[in-house]
């Protein structure tokens, strides 16, 4: 069965798949999803502090509620596929007929492709995954490549201890079991000791080999990546063959030197632990591969913007600026710094610098906005604007810029909507003009058509 809904979202619990629906069934959800939460960093960080899960909330009447995070959720033999709100075609439709998981793993590809918060090192995500439509195999393809890398540019060897019986001494020599067994039944010349070797035969590798055959089983229509394991595999011919279980990636221990094997332990981790029998059902297997949806909307932005300003500006992405230096409590001064950290600051060679903000929300048309006071007060958050006001008295700056998703299938907006905000500074009223920009982002029919759009709404702005 699955499942299609839309980030913030109620589920009741009868819409959800039979084998969800008791008390029981959702607790091994929320321990699933759990495991999963602490391993999310190695894709991306998306600066939440709880140490509790954020995927999904349950609450008392065993509903799930979706939030902000965009993805699949595979749980005993049934799938959840979340979608990003601006795959509406208006903000009141929630209507998920017409979605379609390649359409949620096109515009991911797209948005991670330009994103500047996160990171596939050696991965072309375009051309590599474009024709995939499952999640799961993304999420199998991205691991594959970052193995065949790694062992392309250097095998992971480790000291390994071993205790055998010798003819000569090495290491450390036993001289109570020599005294106690070899002396007194004759073998003179024989001598227990426990030595270190330089191994590729070792448990990260062990790890890697039994997680390569796992999803080998998993990956059987992809011929992609069926021959990129088998040649893998062939080159760790001399690792032998060793089950394993998530709780053997916390025995390894490694160096700074080897942060490509740390992002690939960390994936493995995840793939024994969704194989882990705790979350099957008649060998369905179980996964969870979430996005964030505010830290893709803006790793997009600003990773576009970097590329049709190459030329002519430099973009910094949440450039952290020292907003003050001076605290008081009472009489004493404190010196600690309060910063900020706008989303985008473009620095452009002719026109100096541009202050945009990333608001990953629903809002009606500009012309609406600008033509219904009710709408402008319910959409536009007066937090919002307060805190890219910060930004522009900091940098000296008259403009700042609201940076809004289009829904899918909107026409593009270049008509501008600017609200002029009068405020006090050293005793003289200035105008800050804030503009409202709403982008299309979302990949559907065109591609290049899509990113036209794009370019033209946001070069307007410069």
């Amino acid at each position: 069965m699955n499942l299609n809904y839309y980030e913030y979202t109620c589920i009741k619990n009868s819409k959800l798949p039979e084998c969800w629906q008791s008390q029981n069934a959702l607790i091994e959800m929320q321990n699933f999803l759990q495991e999963n939460w602490k391993q999310r960093s190695i894709f991306y960080n998306d600066k939440e502090i709880s140490s509790k899960q954020q995927f999904l909330d349950f609450d008392g009447q065993k509903n799930i509620y979706t939030k902000n995070y965009v993805g699949t959720i595979s749980f005993k033999g049934h799938q959840l596929n979340i979608f990003p709100r601006v795959f509406k075609t208006n903000k009141n439709d929630n209507d998920t007929d017409d979605l379609s998981l390649s359409m949620l793993i096109k515009n991911l590809v797209n948005w991670i492709e330009f994103s500047t918060k996160f990171d596939y090192p050696y991965i072309n995500l375009k051309t590599d995954f474009s024709h995939t439509n499952d999640l799961q195999e993304l999420f199998i393809s991205l691991y594959v490549r970052y193995v065949q890398v790694a062992l392309e540019r250097s095998r992971f060897y480790k000291y390994e201890e071993k205790t055998e019986d010798l003819s000569t001494i090495r290491g450390r020599f036993n001289l109570k079991d020599y005294y106690c067994n070899k002396y007194a039944k004759s073998k003179f010349n024989k001598f227990s000791c426990t030595y270190s070797t330089f191994e590729f035969d070792n448990l990260l590798n062990q790890i890697i080999k039994y997680t390569l055959k796992y999803i080998s089983k998993l990956s059987k229509t992809n011929t992609t990546n069926q021959k990129i394991i088998r040649k893998i595999l062939m080159r760790m011919s001399d690792v032998k063959d060793q089950k394993c279980i998530p709780s053997d990636c916390d025995k390894i221990k490694l160096s700074r030197m080897q942060n490509n094997y740390r992002i690939i332990l960390s994936m493995s981790k995840i793939f024994l632990m969704n194989s882990s029998s705790n979350y099957n059902v008649d060998n369905n297997e179980s996964f969870c591969f979430l996005f964030p949806t505010e830290v893709l909307y803006e790793g997009f932005i600003a990773g576009y913007l970097q590329q049709i300003l190459s030329e002519d500006a430099i973009v910094k992405v949440q450039d952290k600026e020292i907003l003050s230096n001076k605290v008081y409590y009472g009489n004493e001064e404190i010196d600690i710094n309060i910063t900020l950290r706008p989303d985008i600051v473009v620095n452009h060679k002719e026109k100096g610098i541009f202050i945009l903000d990333t608001k990953y929300k629903e809002t009606s048309t500009l012309y609406d906005l600008a033509h219904n006071n009710r709408l402008l007060n319910e959409e536009i958050k007066s937090g919002d604007i307060y805190q890219v006001l910060v930004y522009a008295i900091k940098n000296g700056r008259s403009d700042v810029y609201l940076l809004y998703p289009q829904f899918r299938n909107e026409n593009i907006e270049l008509t501008s909507f600017v609200v002029e905000i009068p405020i006090m500074l050293d005793g003289k009223e200035k105008i800050i003009n804030t503009h409202f920009v709403r982008l299309p982002i979302v990949f559907e029919l065109n591609d290049n058509k899509t990113k036209e759009n794009l370019t033209k709404v946001l070069l307007s702005l410069f």
